[in-house]
């Protein structure tokens, strides 16, 4: 059996073990296509040796390219990533991305294409999905940074800080982040704070503590399209003459995409990988898969594959609540 296998939109930590355990389960040949949805159209595509799989597999340098399409795909682009598919002779496809790659897949299906969706995003938006492909390695990294500002603010108390993080729409990395990090307070679009409250709750905090962290998600204003950045220098703007402080600002942006990937993604990119294969193995075609709430990897149609916001009846979103972050 020969596979293929693309990844598309933003880059993630966690991929390289996705492909070592792809490879190591089904023991067939993979080939690669560089350069997402255009790498396919273009016939971008390499073999990675074995021992590379294996020496890369928990490295934070990818093995493979990931891309983004501007416009739409033709079907003169259908057609031709269909002569290239079958001109290399593979059974299937397996592309790594988000909603807009599993769009493409829909599509792709129609052309006879056997296909897999495997949700690869820091933002974690995947309708279904309870966990995706560098999701957890993007929040290890804003733990590292509220901790340099804790220190920061023990050092020089009554630091105010806003970070400010990627996750489109969805305030799924901000919430989460901000529980994992302890920080103070989350700004996600679902829960949005009534600006005079706000300004309440962090002078509070300030009068008992060195520092107060909020993190703030790029979508939290009215403003953001996507790959905008500066939400913060929104709220900034709102909230610092109401609080007397002066606020320091960070945006962590693109550096939420790399890192050492952490133990839970190289645990959940096997799950992952595991149903994966038994999706192929089965015979099950036209299947995204989907981690759920229950820590299990379970195919769902391409149909019915979409974004996602933060599900507020969440034991996540409601602890949350419960210390006063949203």
């Amino acid at each position: 059996m020969k596979i293929g296998l693309v990844i598309s939109g933003g880059d993630v930590s966690g991929m390289n073990n996705f492909l070592f355990q792809v490879n190591r389960m089904m023991e067939s040949e993979i080939v690669i296509f560089d350069g997402g949805i255009n790498g396919l159209i273009e016939n971008k595509f390499k073999d990675i040796p074995r021992r590379d799989l294996v020496d890369y597999s928990i490295s934070s340098v990818p093995l493979i390219s990931s891309g983004r399409k501007e416009d739409k795909c033709k079907k003169s682009d259908y057609e031709k990533i269909v002569k290239n598919i079958r001109h290399k002779k593979l059974d299937c496809l397996i592309m790594a991305g988000g909603d807009g790659s599993f769009q493409f897949l829909k599509a792709l299906s129609g052309y006879g294409v056997n296909c897999y969706g495997v949700g690869m995003t820091i933002d974690n938006d995947i309708t279904g999905n309870s966990y995706t492909i560098g999701f957890s390695t993007a929040c290890e990294q804003v733990i590292g940074e509220v901790g340099k500002l804790r220190n920061t603010g023990r050092g020089l108390p009554g630091r105010i800080f806003m970070i400010e993080l990627l996750g489109g729409y969805c305030g799924e990395l901000t919430l989460q982040a901000a529980l994992k990090s302890n920080a103070d307070i989350a700004l996600i679009p679902e829960a949005p704070w009534p600006i005079d409250v706000l300004a309440e709750k962090i002078k509070q905090k300030i009068e008992v503590q060195n520092s107060v962290i909020i993190l703030c998600s790029e979508g939290y204003t009215k403003e953001y399209t996507p790959g905008f950045q500066g939400a913060i220098d929104t709220m900034i703007g709102k909230i610092e003459h109401k609080i007397g402080i002066r606020i320091r600002k960070t945006i962590l942006g693109y550096g939420l995409r790399n890192g050492t990937p952490t133990g839970e993604e190289i645990i959940q990119g096997a799950i992952l990988a595991e149903e994966v294969v038994r999706c192929i193995n089965s015979g099950l075609t036209n299947k995204i898969i989907v981690i759920n709430n229950n820590n299990k990897a379970i195919p769902i149609d391409l149909e019915d594959s979409g974004k996602r916001l933060v599900d507020e009846d969440s034991n996540l979103y409601k602890l949350a609540k419960v210390n006063n972050l949203i």
